[in-house]
């Protein structure tokens, strides 16, 4: 990444310090006119350190940008979490590999992220946009993004895990809720109980998580717990067999992967019948494009409304707010949840647990769509609170031939283009 940077700076420094031609255009500045009339003295960018506080004052009066600040914070804790929690998320839920996890998840962001951050940007060179009108497609990004989080509502069922989400024989209890079903449906049922009579001689130790798969469609926490006494070493897995807990076989025409022959486990998860995956691929992908179609629009909106010389300070400004309210406790507040709705940790020899080896599918979909909605909520609220209090600058009628609409249009070839520069340099900090 730090290469790229620097790849990326040279070219940079090419840019001279004025565009060709942008003397002679009219600027249109589209800064927030405070309603005090405090002047032009309260709005300069500083030239000296003792000048900070008043240029920082002279920006936090700025309702405006103080709102695109707080919208970008809240944008960079629902990015940054997803970022860090997402593929955990589709790993446990859908009992996908953590690499299939990992590879889903670099197809549904950058596409979705790339397009959307060019897209927006387009899009706001394209249709002129004034600052009133960035803000209002920021808005209305914001809230397409908000409605597709409803991809959190796809929820899979637990696998079937002996000792976790269902007893040891579930079919021969006839007392057990689970008698006529493999449906885990108390996930808290057996949260600890991994010994039972069939194991009760193996002495497992839960320091070793080594899970297989039963032929009885049931994952057991090592080949220990499933009492199993020979282990088969194949070229692409290991197979188990004489399992004292396992009651059902696995045959060779069942498993031609695994050779011929009979056998009573395998060191795989067991396959989900969840179908929803790819549904929520599509949908994950159309909330992080429109999450990603607003970050241009909104680093422009930033810029232009607040007054030319503090704009680099106004950067500076807004990107410690955006990390330290959103992307710095991202994955502490995302993590926090959802090691809430882990079901069986990993225990460790510091009488501590270790890593979490089962979540609660249903709660986990349920805190991911809380934080994605909260978040989202707070964007849109924020956007509108930006575009609610912007007062756009008076127009001085100077007597010349074009309106500011046209004034605007011309000054885009020289000035947006600079702002491009600091919008791409932003863009690779926002999506890394």
């Amino acid at each position: 990444m730090a290469a790229f940077c620097l790849l990326l700076a040279i070219p940079i420094l090419a840019y001279p310090p004025a565009l060709p031609g942008s003397e002679k255009l009219k600027k249109v500045s589209e800064a927030h006119r405070g309603g005090d009339g405090d002047g032009e003295r309260n709005q300069e960018a500083f030239t000296k350190i003792k000048q900070i506080p008043r240029a920082l004052f002279a920006l936090l009066r700025n309702p405006t940008f103080f709102f695109l600040n707080l919208a970008g914070a809240s944008e960079g804790l629902v990015i940054s979490g997803f970022a860090v929690f997402l593929p955990k998320l589709i790993e446990n839920q859908f009992s996908v590999t953590a690499v299939w996890s990992a590879l889903l998840m670099g197809i549904i962001t950058v596409p979705a992220g790339g397009g959307g951050t060019f897209l927006g940007g387009y899009l706001v060179k394209k249709l002129h946009l004034s600052c009133s009108g960035i803000i209002k497609f920021c808005l209305f990004a914001t809230i397409f993004a908000a409605l597709f989080t409803v991809c959190f509502f796809l929820s899979c069922p637990n696998l079937t895990f002996a000792g976790v989400t269902a007893p040891y024989f579930p079919h021969e209890n006839l007392d057990s809720p689970y008698a006529h079903s493999t449906e885990p449906r108390d996930l808290y049922y057996l949260p600890k109980n991994l010994d039972n009579a069939c194991n009760d001689r193996c002495a497992c130790s839960r320091r070793n998580y080594e899970p297989i798969c039963g032929a009885d469609g049931i994952m057991y926490y090592s080949p220990c717990h499933a009492g199993c006494s020979e282990e088969i070493n194949l070229e692409n897995a290991k197979v188990y067999r004489d399992c004292t807990c396992i009651n059902a076989t696995f045959h060779g025409e069942t498993g031609p992967l695994y050779g011929g022959g009979s056998y009573d486990a395998v060191n795989t998860m067991c396959q989900s019948q969840c179908d929803h995956l790819w549904i929520f691929v599509v949908l994950c992908f159309l909330v992080m494009f429109f999450t990603f179609l607003a970050t241009m629009p909104a680093l422009s909106a930033t810029l232009r409304c607040v007054h030319d010389d503090q704009r680099s300070f106004a950067l500076g400004i807004q990107w410690i707010k955006v990390r330290v309210l959103g992307t710095i406790p991202a994955p502490m507040i995302f993590g926090r949840l959802i090691d809430e709705t882990c079901i069986l940790w990993q225990e460790s020899s510091c009488d501590d647990h270790g890593a979490c080896l089962v979540y609660d599918n249903a709660f986990m979909s349920k805190y991911m769509l809380l934080l994605a909605l909260i978040g989202k909520a707070c964007s849109i609220l924020f956007f509108f609170g930006a575009w609610f209090y912007y007062i756009p600058p008076k127009v001085i009628n100077s007597g010349e031939s074009h309106p500011q609409q046209d004034v605007l249009k011309a000054t885009d070839d020289a000035g947006v283009k600079l702002e491009g520069v600091v919008m791409l340099q932003d863009a690779n900090l926002l999506l890394f």
